[in-house]
């Protein structure tokens, strides 16, 4: 095989993870190298991104690991769309766009060095009812088939909805066209609050603001809560004010984090994503600006997206599994709610969703606190009673959900069949869940 390149990328983003073999790498610039390899190549193909997913969806090890890259990943951009390759990343899109005043319809994660083919495919989202996923900013998906077919799939599709969330088994994602809209400025309200009032108010919050994100110390069960909303809404904050009733939750925080992954370094990673919440400020600006600061840290990332109408009942049983259990949570609950998504596979298909989000930091030898993982699986247990489904591209269990509750899952599972009969793009993993 005359394209391997023995300088790729082989383990997951913060190197924690073999996820294939350095002479089991090849790189394709375009489509038409992309198509000659699969026609070419018999073995199983796994597509590589910025690899932020969790390593078990990943790996690369029975097959050929694909790096695309691309010479020019931003093809074309107008006033109301742009196109892309599959490997420009979502930091590069959000930041084209804004050099020019535009945006995306979308909420930015916290994370955008993620890949935009990889982003899809795993059902990357932020916050805001107004809106659903990154998947439902998408109008056109080019990707080649098992057989080395170029396809191009438009919004309303027969199966656009399988491909807005493909799980990278469904082919090689070539180029995307997104929709575009006006960049606009928000303010960001924070403030601190109980856990009580979250789960009393939680949905109003969200009725009165366009994005709402917070973020549950189970411990104290106290809440931070940004509500943010347009700047034209009249609201008025002050920039210059600075609130420190959080400071000692942050500090309790700190120390058990540091006593967890045995280091009192506060400037690891870990510990600098509790501590930006120090003297926390009301502010002004764009949502790329308001919400694009997160700090990647090796870790266990898990997200159970519930139907928003179950929020309550939800969170009444997560709170009482957390204090049930001696295993204590190092980062505070995240809690991101969506709107309706189209994208078959989201939790979030057809309905609103509050996605509760689950960190644990992993030690610098990569090991983890001990019950930490058990933990994560109760969690899932009763997230999943309220017709909870993981994310797709973080830590989850499948024995713990009914993946069959979604309406369109044999729908997809029908084009897989059809797009890859052979499955050369599904990890075996997967093969277990969708074959």
């Amino acid at each position: 095989m005359q394209r391997i390149v023995h300088d790729l990328p082989t383990t997951n983003w913060c190197a924690t993870t073999s996820l294939a073999a350095e002479d089991r790498s090849v790189v394709v610039s375009n489509a038409d190298e992309a198509a000659q390899l699969i026609r070419e190549c018999d073995s199983r193909l796994q597509t590589f991104g910025a690899r932020f997913s969790y390593p078990t969806y990943v790996t690369a090890h029975d097959g050929l690991a694909v790096h695309l890259r691309s010479e020019q990943q931003i093809l074309a951009s107008d006033d109301e769309t742009i196109t892309v390759t599959g490997d420009c990343t979502l930091g590069a899109i959000w930041d084209h766009l804004r050099d020019r005043g535009r945006t995306l319809p979308i909420c930015p994660p916290v994370i955008t060095q993620q890949t935009v083919a990889g982003a899809l495919g795993t059902g990357t989202h932020a916050q805001g009812t107004g809106e659903g996923i990154l998947a439902d900013t998408v109008l056109s998906i080019d990707y080649l088939d098992a057989a080395g077919q170029l396809h191009r799939i438009e919004r309303g599709g027969e199966a656009f909805g399988a491909l807005q969330l493909h799980l990278g088994a469904l082919g090689l994602i070539t180029q995307l066209t997104l929709q575009v809209t006006t960049n606009s400025d928000y303010v960001a309200q924070k403030y601190t609050t109980s856990g009580d009032d979250l789960r009393q108010n939680f949905r109003v919050w969200n009725e009165r603001s366009d994005h709402v994100k917070a973020w549950w110390f189970t411990e104290e069960d106290r809440v931070h809560v940004w509500e943010v909303s347009s700047a034209d809404s009249g609201i008025t904050i002050d920039p210059s004010g600075t609130h420190t009733d959080l400071n000692p939750i942050l500090q309790a925080t700190q120390q058990r984090m540091g006593a967890e992954l045995r280091s009192d370094d506060r400037t690891i990673a870990p510990q600098r994503t509790v501590g930006r919440f120090y003297d926390y400020s009301d502010v002004t600006g764009d949502l790329v600006e308001i919400f694009r600061n997160g700090i990647p840290a090796p870790q266990i990332n898990m997200e159970v997206g519930v139907p928003l109408d179950r929020f309550e009942a939800a969170a009444d049983d997560l709170r009482r599994v957390l204090a049930d259990s001696a295993y204590r949570l190092h980062y505070p609950v995240i809690l991101r709610p969506t709107g309706p998504s189209s994208a078959w596979l989201a939790a979030a298909y057809d309905r609103p969703t509050c996605w509760f989000g689950f960190v644990v930091y992993q030690r610098a030898d990569g090991s983890v606190a001990d019950g930490s993982v058990e933990l994560l699986g109760e969690i899932q247990a009763a997230l999943a009673a309220h017709e909870g489904l993981p994310h797709w591209g973080k830590y989850f269990d499948p024995v713990h959900y009914d993946f069959a509750a979604l309406s369109r899952w044999e729908d997809f599972k029908a084009v897989r069949h059809r797009l890859d009969p052979r499955g050369r793009f599904l990890h075996p993993r997967l093969a277990n869940l969708i074959a």
